[in-house]
């Protein structure tokens, strides 16, 4: 749990670390061929164990790894690239804050932005940008901020470019937040959009071909259990309640599929790991 897995060129995916049965953080990563039906084991990341970090896959085919917990769940600020084709690692640099439960989203030109995340200070307000191009220049902060600290969020890349950053658990002893917000890249600022109309962190945030983002399920506050509900965060900036999924889930995952629906798997539903999947024909 609490790994990530990132869709390789060559249609296999790689894992990364996540948390063992004891609970404690790995460094182990592993492919897994999709034809085969097997596990490959891969290099492990050279840069500590760690568990709800974030990956992305770059346009040259590496796969950005960065930031996380450790056992301690302060957090990380190391970053690292994957080679695929030598089954290596590279030092990617250090991120300025750390950051666990943080997001990455790939922007056009390979630049990547981390968004969020907490660590001993608390949840961030802060994001830097890593451009995949000019790997020498390493992390830059920005100097605008988020009006929230921000994890547990999601972080969806619009049509236009533009990311929103929908839902978090803030401070101690934490507040769900409703707030979303948009960060443009061409300006290198934020803006503050029209609330959800429930609160929610560890949801799944799914851009749909329309330009519309379909928001699932996810806790509404630290000690509830588990939502069903749905919305949809349409292109004019309202948020629309649809029909609630059939079974209320948390870390579960979200994908869009090429027939036109999203592909809802797992989580749990507070009491139980889930096996089930469903999808929302939009």
């Amino acid at each position: 749990m609490d790994h990530t897995a990132t869709l390789l060129p060559n249609g296999k995916v790689l894992v990364v670390g996540g948390r063992g049965p004891g609970g404690d953080a790995l460094n182990s990563a592993e492919i897994y061929d999709v034809n085969a039906n097997e596990w490959i084991p891969a290099s492990p990341i050279p840069l500590g164990a760690r568990a709800s970090h974030a990956a992305v896959l770059l346009p040259s085919g590496e796969v950005l790894v960065a930031g996380g917990g450790n056992s301690h769940l302060d957090g990380l600020n190391t970053s690292a690239l994957y080679h695929l084709k030598t089954d290596s690692w590279t030092d990617a640099g250090s991120m300025n804050v750390k950051r666990n439960v943080l997001t990455l989203t790939l922007l056009e030109g390979g630049v990547v932005v981390a968004i969020g995340g907490f660590n001993a200070a608390g949840a961030e307000t802060t994001a830097e940008v890593y451009a995949s191009n000019q790997p020498e220049a390493g992390w830059i902060p920005l100097l605008a901020q988020m009006e929230h600290g921000r994890h547990g969020h999601a972080s969806t890349l619009l049509p236009s470019g533009r990311i929103l950053v929908t839902g978090s658990l803030e401070g101690s002893p934490g507040r769900v937040l409703k707030a979303a917000e948009i960060f443009h890249w061409s300006s290198t600022s934020w803006t503050y959009e029209a609330e959800m109309l429930e609160a929610r962190f560890f949801h799944t945030a799914t851009a749909l071909p329309s330009g519309e983002v379909l928001i699932a399920g996810g806790y509404s506050s630290p000690h509830a259990m588990p939502r069903a509900s749905a919305e949809i965060f349409r292109r004019d900036g309202s948020w629309e309640f649809i029909a609630p999924m059939s079974s209320a889930r948390v870390n579960h995952t979200a994908t869009w599929l090429e027939s036109g629906s999203v592909l809802i798997i797992g989580g749990s539903d507070g009491a139980a790991v889930l096996n089930t999947a469903e999808r929302y024909v939009p």
